[in-house]
Parts: C-alpha cells; sequence; structure tokens
C-alpha cells in the first residue's frame, strides 16, 4: 500500500502530461493542426482557428509567418467549383477567397483521381495542387 501511495502521483503526473494535443497530428477539427507535403517532411503549413476564424501559417525559414485573409470554409457548391465531378467526396474544406490556397480534407473512402491512398488531405497552393499530409506541429 505505501508503495502504491508513493507511485500514484508520478502516475497522475504522467497521466496528464499525455492527456493534452499539443503536437499531436489530429486535432478534433480536421482543418486545424500542421500539414506537409511529405508524411516524412517537417510542416509546411499551419492552420489555426483565432478568434472564430481559420488563417493560414506557411513555414518560411523555420519562421512561421501567418496570411493576412482569414480562410473561408466552402460550401459545397464552392468545393464543386475545384472538384466539379467529385464534390461529394469532400468532407470539408478552407479557401482563401481570393485563391492561392485551399485545404479539402476528404470523406472516409474516398476515391478521387489525385488523392493519395494514405492522406485524408489535399491542399491547393500557388506552386500546384496535391496530396498533404497531417503531421506533428512543432
Amino acid at each position: 500500500m505505501r508503495m502504491l501511495r508513493l507511485l500514484l502521483p508520478g502516475a497522475l503526473l504522467l497521466l496528464a502530461a499525455c492527456s493534452g494535443d499539443a503536437g499531436l497530428p489530429f486535432s478534433a477539427d480536421p482543418l486545424q493542426g500542421c500539414f506537409a507535403t511529405s508524411a516524412r517532411k517537417p510542416a509546411d503549413f499551419r492552420i489555426d482557428k483565432e478568434g472564430g476564424q481559420y488563417f493560414v501559417f506557411f513555414n518560411r525559414d523555420g519562421q512561421w509567418q501567418r496570411e493576412p485573409n482569414a480562410l473561408h470554409k466552402a460550401s459545397t457548391s464552392e468545393i464543386s467549383r475545384y472538384f466539379r465531378d467529385d464534390a461529394a467526396q469532400i468532407d470539408s474544406a478552407l479557401i482563401r477567397m481570393a485563391g492561392g490556397f485551399g485545404i479539402f480534407h476528404f470523406n472516409k473512402g474516398a476515391t478521387l483521381k489525385g488523392k493519395a491512398s494514405d492522406s485524408d488531405y489535399m491542399a491547393l497552393m500557388l506552386i500546384g495542387a496535391g496530396p498533404v499530409y497531417a503531421v506533428r506541429c512543432p
């Protein structure tokens, strides 16, 4: 019993430290977090929510730089502009109204062309479009 009393505070501390989601690649909101163009690369961009609005931050030379304009949660009709025949396979999306950026989260089991088999995301950036991966935030 004495041993249990000695171990219990340490176990509770360890449990409390592990219960947070800081640094984990996934959050309850699939559109928030850090993303990379490869599952084995560090984060290229992250999506945060501030004051009820989503913002994208790009990692430039080791510094996170927030884009000034908030992202817009896309409607189904807006998603269909990007995925004309496959909009029903997109669960949710954030786009920059001025263009040049969007992140799309697929429904479970989505099979549209260009989707990586090991990622549930695709991003549209100025440099092109392709799969992105949820990664650990630094």
